[in-house]
Parts: structure tokens; sequence; C-alpha cells
């Protein structure tokens, strides 16, 4: 009787191993499953392009044009369920044009990206590789045409990396150029922007800003792109 017993403890110990291993099995899929489940696009997905224009009270012209606008969602490498990770390019374009009569004393242009997904940046950002050139000077235009100063002010982040929690939408710079002449651009192409801490789809869109400023009157031009998923 004794053995018989052992024998019956044994086997169930047997066949609650086999059950045990069999429901870390079934986890192991389960948890795989939510690990690699990501948005994955074979193509960007190219964005409309967006034109603003103006006149300043003082006789200017202004002219912004967002475009070369895409996005490219990937599954992220690190393969968690909480990561959002892509690629997005864009490029934006400030004309200053006419015969104002005030010179233009300062000048810029502008773009970056707004985040969302019910959340908010609340644990600082991260910015990759990035670049600046100075010094500054400015922009000098006469009343009769456009002339630069020498100088110039440039940055770039060509990687964007942050963590989120549940609040807002976040603004991130991309790049930023004083106007030198009556024309400028800053292009970005395929900057990797990173996600971390989001359960829910990440929403994206990229703004473009021209930024005058003369004795008599200060003027900003916006345009952003149409919303796109991460």
């Amino acid at each position: 009787m004794v053995e018989e017993q052992t024998f019956g403890a044994t086997g169930g110990t047997r066949r609650s191993r086999r059950i045990s291993r069999l429901a870390a099995a079934t986890l192991a899929v389960a948890t795989g499953s939510i690990l690699f489940t990501g948005t994955a696009s074979a193509t960007p997905t190219v964005l409309a392009d967006k034109f603003a224009n103006t006149v300043t009270d003082d006789g200017w012209a202004l002219e912004l044009a967002a475009t070369k606008l895409s996005a490219n969602p990937v599954p992220n490498l690190a393969t968690t369920a909480f990561t959002r990770e892509g690629f997005v390019s864009a490029k934006v374009t400030g004309t200053i044009g006419g015969n104002g009569d005030s010179a233009v004393r300062t000048g810029y242009i502008e773009q970056g990206l707004q985040i969302g997904c019910q959340i908010d940046v609340s644990s600082g950002l991260g910015l990759g590789l990035g670049f600046s050139v100075g010094p500054s000077v400015g922009v000098s235009i006469s009343g009769t045409g456009p002339s630069a100063n020498i100088g110039a002010n440039a940055s770039v982040n060509p990687s964007v990396q942050t963590t989120i929690a549940p609040g807002t939408i976040t603004t991130i710079p991309l790049g930023k150029k004083d106007l030198e002449a009556a024309r400028a651009s800053i292009a970005a192409e395929n900057v990797h922007v990173k996600i971390d801490a989001c359960m829910g789809p990440v929403t994206i869109r990229s703004y473009a800003q021209l930024a005058v400023s003369t004795a008599t009157s200060d003027n900003s031009l916006f345009v952003y792109s149409d919303p796109t998923w991460l």
C-alpha cells in the first residue's frame, strides 16, 4: 500500500508539472504576441504640403511652405508593447519679399513635431546626435530689397526620444535657422522618433514657423501637417 500511495503521489506530481509547463508555454506565446505587436509600413505615409502667406503692416510679403512631409511607423527594436518607433521627414521654406517701409531686424524659420498619446512628457526629453552652428547676427533687409549680414544660426536634431505619461500634447523642435537672406530652408529626412511608456496609438503632426521682426511690427506664420499615426 505504501508503494502504491508513493506511486500515486509521484504520478500526480508529474501531471502537475506537465500542466505547469503547458501553462508557461501558453503564457510565453501570449506574451510574445503582445511584445511583437506593432505598426509596420512598407512605404512612408506621404502628407499634403501646407502653405501660408501674409503681408505685414509695413509692407513685407511673407511666405511659408511645409513640404516633403512623411511619416513611416516601424516595429520598435525593443519589441515592447509600450514603445512606438518611426521615421519622419519634413522641409520648411520661408521667404520675405516685397518692399517694406521698415528694415527687417531679425527673422527665423523653425520646424518640429507635436506628439500625443493621451499623454504628456513628464520624464524629460532626450535628443540624439545633433549639431548647431553660430554665431547669430540676424538679418538686415533694406526698404528697397533684402540683404544679409554675415552670420548664421542653425540647429538640427536628427533623433528624438521621449517618455510619455497620461496628459497633454508635447511639442519638440526639429530645427531652427536664422534668416540671412530673403529665403531660407531646413530639410530633415528620416528623423528617428522613439516614444516610450505609451499604451495606445501615438499621433504626430509636424509644424513650421516663419517669424520676422521690424522696428514697427512683429509677424509669425504657422502651418501644420495633417495628423497621422506613429
